[in-house]
């Protein structure tokens, strides 16, 4: 019974020893760590006209009639006004000849438009959409 009672002790010690190694690192290899992963999206917007701008990064939103932006370069859209100035410039400003009218680009399409000027000599006249 000793003997038995010995190998039975020397069982339970050698399970214990074996539950107290080292401890091993909850780390990731150095191949894992090495790595970089990019997911590449593309956006596009469509512009004035039917044309569109697109774009491709990491990160990209789009805003119809507005433009693109992949990893923070924006890509604006073409105007299709073609150099003329801004409705906003002169909506509500005065001119002086009744029924003239003014080509212009709206700020919110980005298409041309076309003012009128219009009112009475006793108000004065602005220019207006129509």
């Amino acid at each position: 019974m000793k003997v038995s009672l010995a190998a039975m002790m020397m069982w339970v010690g050698l399970s214990l020893l074996g539950c107290g190694g080292p401890a091993v690192e909850d780390t990731m290899s150095p191949e894992a760590e090495a790595r970089t992963v990019s997911q590449l999206g593309t956006c596009t917007a469509t512009c004035a006209g039917g044309t569109t701008v697109s774009c491709t990064g990491a990160t990209c939103s789009s805003t119809d009639n507005q433009g693109v932006t992949c990893d923070g370069v924006l890509t604006a859209c073409p105007s299709a006004c073609g150099g003329l100035p801004s409705c906003s410039l002169y909506v509500n400003q005065r001119c002086t000849t009744p029924n003239a009218t003014k080509d212009c680009c709206n700020a919110t399409s980005h298409q041309p438009n076309t003012l009128l000027c219009s009112g009475s000599a006793s108000t004065g006249y602005r220019w207006l959409n129509f």
